[in-house]
């Protein structure tokens, strides 16, 4: 996994979320560079709206006070960067030009003045200029290239606005723009991001559904909601459902109607085998009759595994595993039970015990005896079952668990299975969303550990005592 990919959210929706989010974050960055490349024009600045906010705020000062005192306030309210004066006639030297004249037919109705009121144009400014003389030495180079603004005041007299290349002019104008443009890019980021999250709403369903039909096998029909392909991907995955339901019932099915069929016959064949005189044949036709029987009933065990019909169920695994190993102990079978203390687990207790008992089998036959124990941990359970016998070749393990697979001579000896024990205890681990691991035992044999995670089990951990 990339670095990119960890710092992403791990679900779809998410990461379009994300990736959205990142989007419109750097448009918007992209934006602001333009626009403070943009605003940073004197000429853009002296159109800006601040500008007329600072032109209309101080004609209006200006308007109440007699015109002695004009001088005066206009030099207290002058700053090293923010200029006024006063006088009798427009800025003298300001060079008008095309774009000039536009800004001032703009400023004149933005004013409500006449256009003979405005004059705009470029200048070069002395330091004895505006408010320079209240700059630090150095803070400025002159002459300055900036635009005067000269508007018309009451009795003759004209207000001169300048404006000049810096941050002060550009720096209100761009919080502004800013902030309109955040807000108007959360709202809309807002508005699709909840859209996403609708959209993602049937696929989180579907997901959902999956996963229930995985763990369980029960064909619960999703709403078809969502757009077209999404609510076309549902239907397929409701007609998927049916399918293997209705394949899956059809198998158990027939192979359950044959061993029934076949059990009478086979029955018949055995009470005539019994009159046959000769030991020898009788003895082989009676084991015949019995592996057929075997054969039969083994796969509807394997089915009986791999169905998920059973329903979930809180039980003490520790007294269901002792019990399966005193079933074996009665009959005078080596095996032997490790475990100590309750351990409480939902689970299929019928499906679990017939896997366990496979196991404990399997150790009889190939390994001669079985130590069976649980091991708990945080995120699961697992009931392991060891044996000392010749064990699985590491290269042989998974080709173990598949059905009807019989390995070499030398595991099986003289022992005759069908190959179904393992794969019948894989198919139950697989029905809790677990697994069947087989491993090398120490300092010979095998280990067959079933893992049940503690979450397929709706448990948050298991209860010891």
């Amino acid at each position: 996994m990339s670095f990119l990919e960890r710092l992403l959210p791990r679900s779809m929706v998410g990461r379009m979320i994300a990736v959205l989010t990142l989007s419109f974050a750097a448009l918007l960055a992209v934006l602001s560079v333009v626009e403070q490349a943009e605003g940073s024009d004197v000429l853009s600045a002296a159109a800006s709206a601040d500008t007329v906010d600072r032109i209309a705020r101080m004609s209006r000062l200006l308007a109440r006070m007699r015109t002695e005192e004009l001088a005066t306030h206009v030099d207290v309210e002058s700053l090293c960067h923010v200029g006024y004066e006063v006088s009798g006639a427009p800025w003298p030297g300001a060079r008008e030009t095309p774009e000039t004249s536009m800004i001032a037919h703009d400023l004149a109705r933005a004013l409500g003045l006449s256009a003979a009121q405005v004059r705009v144009g470029r200048a070069a400014l002395a330091r004895e200029d505006f408010g320079y003389r209240k700059c630090r030495p150095g803070e400025m180079a002159y002459p300055v290239n900036g635009v005067v603004i000269s508007t018309g005041l009451p009795g003759d007299t004209w207000l001169h606005t300048e404006i000049h290349p810096h941050e002060a002019h550009f720096q209100r104008t761009f919080a502004d723009w800013f902030q309109r443009s955040s807000l108007a890019f959360l709202l809309i980021a807002g508005v699709a991001a909840l859209s996403m999250y609708r959209l993602g709403r049937p696929l989180r369903r579907l997901t959902e559904g999956a996963l229930r039909f995985g763990s369980g096998l029960k064909a619960e029909p999703l709403p078809e909601t969502g757009p077209s392909d999404v609510r076309r991907t549902i239907r397929a995955f409701n007609a998927m459902q049916r399918q293997v339901i209705d394949e899956i019932d059809r198998r158990t099915s027939t192979l359950a109607a044959l061993s029934h069929d076949l059990r009478t016959p086979l029955t018949a064949l055995r009470v005539k085998a019994e009159l046959v005189e000769d030991d020898k044949a009788r003895s082989d036709l009676i084991a015949s009759i019995v592996k057929m029987e075997t054969i039969a009933s083994s796969a509807i065990e394997f089915l009986k595994g791999e169905a998920r019909t059973e329903p979930m169920r809180l039980i003490d695994l520790t007294a269901l595993i002792e019990s399966e190993c005193a079933d074996f102990q009665e009959i005078g079978a080596p095996v032997a039970f490790l475990g100590s203390g309750a351990v409480q687990i939902a689970c299929r207790p019928d499906a679990l015990a017939r896997a366990v008992r496979n196991l404990i089998d399997n150790a009889i036959k190939y390994g001669g005896g079985a130590e069976v124990s649980i091991c708990l941990s945080r995120s699961d359970v697992e009931i392991a079952v060891a044996d000392h016998g010749p064990g699985i070749p590491a290269d042989q393990v998974r080709q173990a668990i598949e059905p009807f697979v019989r390995l070499s001579a030398a595991r099986e000896g003289d022992e005759k299975g069908f190959g179904l024990g393992l794969s019948v205890a894989a198919a139950v681990a697989k029905g809790h969303e677990g697994s069947l691991d087989l491993a090398a035992n120490t300092p010979r044999g095998l280990v067959a550990r079933i893992r049940i995670p503690l979450a397929a089990s709706g448990r948050a951990g298991p209860t010891v005592p």
